[in-house]
């Protein structure tokens, strides 16, 4: 019997315990992240000590927009007022009920400040045929004025253009190549002023006159030695398409 009796009595402890436990994990509400007073929608983790949210989470309650890709991940935010947040401990101790929840913000994405580009490059083949697609001829986007002097050697990549002396004296925007078709495009460029640095594949040396189509001249010069180079100023605005088609004109030969 006094065996049974401190069975009883150890049961009785542990599930006492164990009711405890429930009671006191029951009580502590699941933690939340609050910023600039907007309540950040979705579970947060507690692991070693720190605390975790998901970045679509950040996204959507924030009313930004993420974008994947090249192993990054891309939040953008729109400026937040700054709201203080009550702190848990003073919204204990308050004696005011609770506010009501913060409504779910929209998870539209707002609109990037970015326009494209677009054009046809066309050359003067001969009188019988006409123009033709300048396929192939290179395009650069640089921001701001670009310009190279006819009596310097020009040279380019992907990610910067400028002479023999200074290669690298524009950072390239963005890079391109004619189709078949003389086609380029160029999408999502930030608003503000360019200029389009375009290298023809089909024409070489310099007219004597731009403003005369068909002017031959003594326009052997390093810049077009391996194509007509020619700049044009462009400026991108917001959900605008700009328009920069180019006609090299006629090679010359040697």
């Amino acid at each position: 019997m006094r065996f049974l009796s401190m069975a009883f009595a150890v049961c009785l402890f542990c599930t006492a315990a164990t009711a405890q436990e429930k009671k006191d994990s029951a009580a502590q509400p699941p933690a939340s992240v609050i910023v600039n007073g907007q309540v950040i929608r979705g579970k947060v983790l507690e692991i070693d000590g720190k605390h975790f949210v998901a970045v679509e989470d950040l996204a959507q309650s924030l009313r930004g927009t993420i974008a994947y890709g090249d192993g990054q991940i891309l939040l953008t935010f729109s400026k937040l007022p700054a709201i203080p947040a009550q702190s848990p401990t003073a919204q204990s101790s308050s004696a005011m009920p609770p506010a009501a929840p913060l409504p779910v913000p929209s998870v539209t994405a707002q609109p990037l400040e970015t326009g494209s580009v677009k054009g046809t490059l066309t050359y003067f083949f001969d009188f019988h045929t006409g123009t033709k697609p300048d396929a192939g001829a290179k395009i650069w986007l640089v921001k701001g004025h670009a310009e190279i002097p006819a009596n310097q050697n020009f040279v380019a990549s992907s990610t910067a253009l400028g002479t023999t002396a200074n290669p690298e004296q524009y950072a390239v925007i963005q890079y391109s190549i004619a189709d078949e078709n003389g086609n380029f495009d160029l999408l999502d460029v930030p608003e503000g002023p360019y200029t389009l640095v375009l290298q023809s594949a089909h024409t070489r040396w310099t007219l004597r006159d731009k403003r005369d189509f068909f002017g031959r001249g003594n326009g052997h010069n390093p810049r077009d030695s391996s194509g007509r180079v020619e700049f044009l100023s462009v400026t991108i605005n917001p959900g605008e398409v700009a328009e920069a088609s180019k006609d090299f004109g006629p090679n010359i030969d040697e």
